[in-house]
């Protein structure tokens, strides 16, 4: 009898603490969405400026990949600028990137929601075609500390979200890099 009111203390425990865990990440959900779409609101208005080059950087490289052919693979970064107090830029800082390519005839499409003051992951979106026609697509919310709050996968899941986090520092460190390289 005493087993029983054990695994039964133990198992409310652990409801109990999948409930809060739930509601937590629920809560950082919806806060990820309305960054997600105040991002999206502030690519359409560089987008509508007379210099978008002034927030945003695109990259362009084309490779063979062996038995699948020439590929085209694009980054786009959107970033803000960083001003000293007295209101000089001092750097820029990507807050959405996004990137296509191919393989064979496949497109790929993602896209990185990055927190500027932290330059940590938010939120990441993979779209993939499957060969039967169907289409794969991820999506991970990410808590500040940068632990996986939710993850939405429907169909295939091409990258976990571990690698996600690599990912967009490695691309965050490409950034940096171009523009500090002199010339």
């Amino acid at each position: 009898m005493k087993r029983i009111t054990i695994y039964g203390i133990l198992l409310l425990m652990a409801l109990t603490m999948q409930a809060q865990t739930s509601a937590k990440a629920k809560e950082r959900v919806a806060e990820v969405r309305k960054l997600y779409a105040a991002a999206k609101e502030r690519m359409a208005q560089n987008d509508r400026e007379e210099n978008p080059a002034r927030s945003g950087m695109e990259t362009t490289f084309y490779y063979m990949v062996p038995g699948a052919g020439p590929t085209k693979h694009h980054i786009h970064y959107y970033f803000g600028e960083e001003e000293s107090d007295e209101g000089e830029t001092t750097g820029f800082t990507p807050y959405f990137i996004t990137v296509s390519y191919n393989v064979a005839a496949r497109n790929f499409y993602e896209e990185y929601l990055i927190d500027e003051k932290t330059e940590k992951l938010i939120f990441a979106y993979y779209h993939a075609p499957e060969f039967d026609g169907s289409k794969s697509e991820t999506r991970y919310y990410y808590y500040k500390d940068g632990e996986v709050a939710h993850q939405d996968v429907k169909g295939e899941n091409y990258h976990d979200a571990v690698f996600s986090t690599r990912l967009v520092h490695d691309f965050l460190e490409a950034f940096h890099h171009i523009l500090h390289v002199d010339y």
